[in-house]
């Protein structure tokens, strides 16, 4: 039941419409492989949300594509299934020539629902993508809700407006067909203003962009129609897609990129008229008229086939020794309901993200979408969760990490995995986000022969160290305005495209990359003593502590950090990247008092009832750092998993967990995100209202919010395994319920329960099955 989620502090009309380890290889529980309480999908998925208080529109996914919904009740946008893109949307519903708008919606992985009223006339929709084929399919039912018999006539528009890109780069902006019939790869404010005017289409609004009438006759395609199904064929790519009627329509008519459909009826009050169609896809036109003809007279059962396949996969991911991924993402058994419901909005999001239909791996987790990313895993938000995912998927990690290596860092920040190229831009974090995926690979599964494996022209501990050791290449000591000691650190730049994108004072020496390098270069060392190389273990640690002594002396006070110019410019920069990366890696390199100060720092500038800003609004740039994820309004949903390890690593771990159950409200409207903003009257409050961010083209989902289900993992049960053997962390106070457990935690082959005794958290290894 949803109430049980609630909390009375933040009710729910906020948002809607009104550590040792012990015996670990000899100590065996013979039960510990029972089932815990895992939620079930709908417990864990969205609930109905009024369309005026969201910002972006829920998406559909089937392991293979993605698309967008708009505020109609029938057409998607964005759609793109790699090699298949599709470029305006797949048409709109209209009742006696107007079309309803959407006023609730509903997401959930296997399906999106909508909700409007349009003159008496109760209109729903769900939209589902069958899992792993090539097919989005509607049901609508439209009910009188008058107590006279209506008489209507609903038309469809169905417009199959998709090409196949087999050639050429796939990047994070993907091609998609123009309305010349060109492949475009252009993201523009037009293509989103196409989507807002689709309520307003048939009233004659101020048309910026094609009508659903002018689409439907463009001669980039040609279309036939036959028993009752359009099919249509691209004339510039091999692409075919056809629109089936599975709910006969009085009328049919094909034109070019698709047709029209209508039904003329009357309801009685009370009555229901459901209205049922699919549309498939794909370059065979045989295979697509097979598909047709099976979906078609078996439409019922292959639609309440969706969520069982869902239901199905969802199940997988938490049971050991399965096939669909080679670990397990671990159970979280607790009376804590604030920390349940966000704790499993990580695994709901992970395989939301899966895709298997790409050819460069066999399954992936993109990092976003769905106007953004088909194809695209980004180093950063996946490094952000990749302690999580070595438990999860280690075999899946080794074999992307070996792809990985052979992109360069300096170029690229992610992988096209249909093509499998680099795509975008070099950040700065890059370096790190490499290092810490491979360390969280071999720490997890202690596999170090790996470290001696030849990728390009380096084995694996060469390209460690060389990540570690790269901040040389960055520093500018020496040079003219460098001259002072305090330049011995790496200077990302004037760039910030390269930092933080949006705040133009981020830039040159930062604290928090730097950071990174001194963890590089300490975690290394502890490689090289593990092989025996003393020597190069101990010149490490000395350039580490010499890069320390320079970072804290950038220090501004009151909890913020400096950025360090030429010539001895410090700019004082409010960000929570560098409260993050001193809790997350120099916790012990802080003096207590300077801790206090950051901690104040984030509970007075940062965070907020629910959620938090990136940047404060006292920052001297926050008025010209406006973006959702790394600006004053709002924030990267893979900052929040990275500032609670930066808390219980500075020995905050109550106010961790206290922070943890402040933003489960948050997941009422889905999985995580790229980010969620700040808005409403209170926007500038710590009482802002919270939602997922559209402005700045920013994911619907995206991965880096795994991380949350990590902070449970590593952080409040102190899973957290070191290069020297160690894995259950020591802490003073482990805030989490005595009563909670975590089983089925993968470490080194073998799977663990992970409970408290004496207050302590103790794994302990699970029997096998089989």
């Amino acid at each position: 039941m949803r109430k049980r989620w609630l909390r009375i502090k933040y009710p729910i009309q906020l948002f809607v419409v009104t550590a040792l380890l012990i015996n670990c290889n000899s100590q065996t529980n013979k039960d510990s492989r029972t089932e815990s309480p895992i939620p079930s999908l709908d417990e864990v998925s969205g609930i109905w949300m009024s369309t005026d208080t969201m910002a972006i529109e829920p998406s559909i996914r089937n392991f293979r594509g993605q698309a967008l919904l708009n505020r109609d009740m029938t057409s998607v946008s964005w759609f793109v299934s790699a090699p298949y893109s599709g470029g305006h949307h797949t048409g709109s519903l209209k009742i006696n020539g107007e079309t309803p708008e959407a006023s609730l919606f509903r997401w959930y992985p296997y399906q999106a629902l909508r909700k409007g009223n349009f003159n008496g006339l109760d209109v729903e929709s769900a939209t589902r993508m069958l899992v792993e084929q090539d097919a989005i399919m509607w049901e609508i039912t439209l009910t009188n809700t008058k107590d006279t018999v209506i008489s209507s006539e609903v038309d469809l528009d169905m417009i199959g407006y998709i090409s196949q890109y087999k050639e050429g780069d796939w990047k994070w902006w993907y091609p998609m067909p123009d309305w010349n019939g060109n492949r475009s790869e252009s993201r523009d404010q037009k293509i989103e203003d196409m989507r807002k005017q689709i309520i307003n289409d048939s009233l004659g609004a101020d048309i910026r962009w094609p009508s659903d009438k002018e689409v439907l006759k463009s001669e980039h395609y040609r279309a036939n129609a036959e028993n009752n199904t359009i099919y249509i064929n691209d004339k510039n790519t091999p692409a075919v897609s056809a629109f089936s009627l599975v709910t006969k329509p009085d009328k049919l008519k094909a034109m070019n990129s698709g047709g029209t459909a209508s039904w003329n009826f009357e309801l009685a009050p009370g009555e229901s008229k459901v209205i049922k169609y699919f549309l498939a896809y794909g370059d065979d036109a045989k295979t697509i008229e097979k598909n047709v003809d099976d979906w078609t007279s078996d439409f019922d059962r292959s639609f309440a086939g969706i969520k069982s396949d869902w239901e199905k996969k969802w199940n997988q991911i938490f049971t050991p020794d399965q096939s669909f991924i080679s670990g397990c993402f671990p159970v979280l058994e607790t009376d804590d309901e604030l920390a349940k419901k966000v704790y499993y909005t990580g695994p709901l999001t992970m395989l939301y993200l899966l895709n298997t239909n790409l050819p460069e791996h066999e399954r992936v987790y993109l990092t976003g979408g769905p106007r953004w990313g088909a194809s695209t895993t980004f180093f950063w938000d996946i490094a952000i969760w990749s302690e999580l995912w070595a438990v999860v998927d280690p075999d899946m990690m080794k074999e992307q990490i070996i792809s990985w290596i052979k992109i360069d860092p300096n170029k690229f920040y992610g992988k096209d995995n249909y093509g499998g190229q680099g795509v975008g831009n070099g950040y700065s974090a890059n370096y790190w986000c490499l290092f810490k995926i491979i360390r969280a690979y071999l720490v997890n599964s202690g596999d170090y022969a790996f470290l001696d494996k030849t990728i390009g022209d380096k084995t694996v501990m060469e390209h460690l160290e060389s990540y570690a050791l790269n901040w040389e290449n960055l520093s500018n000591y020496g040079k003219p305005g460098y001259v002072d000691e305090a330049y011995k650190l790496a200077d990302f730049g004037e760039n910030a495209d390269n930092l933080l994108e949006c705040v133009p004072t981020y830039i040159h020496i930062v604290p928090s990359f730097n950071i990174g390098y001194v963890w590089m270069m300490r975690e290394t060392a502890k490689l090289h003593l593990q092989r025996g190389n003393q020597d190069k273990a101990e010149l490490l640690k000395v350039k580490a502590d010499e890069m320390v002594e320079n970072i804290l002396e950038l220090y501004a006070g009151n909890g913020a950090w400096n950025s360090l110019y030429p010539n001895n410019k410090k700019v004082e920069v409010r960000h929570v990247l560098d409260f993050i990366y001193f809790g997350k890696f120099l916790a012990n390199d802080v003096k207590p008092e300077v801790k206090q100060e950051m901690m104040n720092f984030l509970n007075s500038e940062l965070k907020t009832d629910l959620w938090m800003r990136a940047q404060s609004l006292q920052d001297i740039a926050a008025k010209h750092s406006d973006r959702p994820d790394h600006g004053p309004l709002g924030s990267f949903d893979g900052w929040i998993p990275e500032v609670m390890d930066a808390m219980t690593n500075m020995g905050y771990e109550q106010d961790a967990l206290d922070f943890y159950h402040d933003i489960e409200p948050v997941t009422y409207e889905g999985g995580w995100a790229q980010a969620r903003e700040l808005w409403g009257d209170n926007k500038l409050n710590k009482s802002a209202r919270v939602r997922i961010a559209e402005r700045g083209w920013n994911n619907r989902e995206s991965s880096s919010g795994i991380g949350i289900s990590q902070v449970m993992l590593k952080n409040f049960f102190g899973f957290n395994p070191q290069i020297n053997s160690s894995v259950i962390q020591e802490n003073d106070t482990w805030p989490i319920s005595g009563k909670s457990k975590l089983h089925h935690v993968h470490y080194k082959g073998e799977y663990y329960r992970i409970e408290f005794q004496n207050k302590k958290p103790v794994m302990i290894k699970e029997q096998q099955t089989n």
